[in-house]
C-alpha cells in the first residue's frame, strides 16, 4: 500500500501534532507532525525531474549531504546507496511503519537542525497511552549527548539521558534502546555528487513511555558539543 493511499487523522497543536495511520499487516502508528519545528533541508530530493537542493549539511561542512534514489539518477551522484524517496520504512521487530517528514516535505524544510551548542525545544504529541514513542536522528561529526523529557497529562514526567552515535557507525552493545532506522546510505556533497558510497545511518531511539499514563509533550535537550543534531522524525505506538 503506498504511503497517500494510507487512512490519516491530523491534529495540529501549536509546534507540533501527530498523525495516527494504519498500515495493512501493522499496529497503530503514530507520526508526530513536526510543524514549524522543521527548519533545514539536509537532503537532496526531486520533484518532476528537477532537483530541490540542500541547504545546510549535516555537520559543519559541505559534503555531509544525504540524497534520494531519484535525485541521484538526476545528479548522476555516482555509485552510492540512496535513500529511498517516499522516506517510509515498513514495520519490522523494531519499529511501527515509520514515516519521514523528508518523504512528503518537498521542497520545504525536512529536520529540525541543531548546531553545535546547546539547545532545548518541545513538541506536543497526540495525547495517549503508548507501549512505544522512538526518536529518528543522525549526529555528526561526532556524537551527541541529550537529554529527553517526556511529559504526561496527569503532571508527571520521565527522563531518558543518553549519547546520539554519529552516523558512520553503528550502535554499540552498551548503547541502551538505539537501533537502526536506514542503513548503509551514502553521502553527497551540496552539488549532488557521492563524497562516501556507503556505510551511514539513521539511528533510532526507544523513549519507553509510561503505557499507563498519557504521554502529551516530549522536550529535547542537546547538551553542548561540537556536534550537530538532525532530527529526522518521532513515531508512536499505541498501547494495547
Amino acid at each position: 500500500m503506498k504511503i497517500h493511499q494510507l487512512a490519516v487523522m491530523c491534529v495540529f497543536v501549536l509546534l507540533a501534532a501527530g498523525c495516527a495511520t494504519t498500515h495493512r499487516g501493522a499496529a497503530s502508528a503514530v507520526q508526530v507532525d513536526l510543524g514549524k519545528l522543521l527548519d533545514a533541508r539536509v537532503i537532496i530530493t526531486q520533484t518532476a525531474g528537477q532537483l530541490q537542493m540542500a541547504d545546510y549539511s549535516l555537520d559543519r561542512g559541505d559534503s555531509s549531504v544525504l540524497i534520494t534514489e531519484s535525485a541521484a539518477r538526476i545528479s548522476q551522484a555516482g555509485k552510492l546507496n540512496p535513500l529511498p524517496d517516499s522516506g517510509f520504512f515498513a514495520a519490522n521487530a523494531q519499529h511501527p511503519d515509520v514515516q519521514l517528514p523528508y518523504g512528503l516535505a518537498g521542497s520545504g524544510p525536512q529536520v529540525h537542525r541543531s548546531p553545535d551548542r546547546s539547545e532545548t525545544y518541545s513538541f506536543f504529541v497526540p495525547s495517549k497511552h503508548y507501549r512505544q514513542m522512538q526518536l529518528f536522528l543522525i549526529s555528526a561529526a561526532g556524537p551527541t549527548p541529550i537529554s529527553v523529557k517526556l511529559d504526561y497529562t496527569d503532571g508527571s514526567s520521565d527522563r531518558r539521558v543518553t549519547q546520539v552515535p554519529d552516523f558512520y557507525y553503528l550502535p554499540k552493545p552498551t548503547d541502551k534502546d538505539w537501533f537502526v532506522l536506514a542503513a548503509n546510505f551514502g553521502k553527497a556533497n551540496r552539488k549532488g555528487l557521492m563524497t562516501e558510497s556507503v556505510h551511514h545511518y539513521i539511528h533510532g531511539f526507544d523513549l519507553d513511555p509510561d503505557p499507563t499514563k498519557q504521554l502529551q509533550q516530549i522536550e529535547i535537550t542537546k547538551q553542548d558539543s561540537k556536534s550537530v543534531l538532525n532530527l529526522f522524525g518521532v513515531t508512536g505506538r499505541q498501547a494495547d
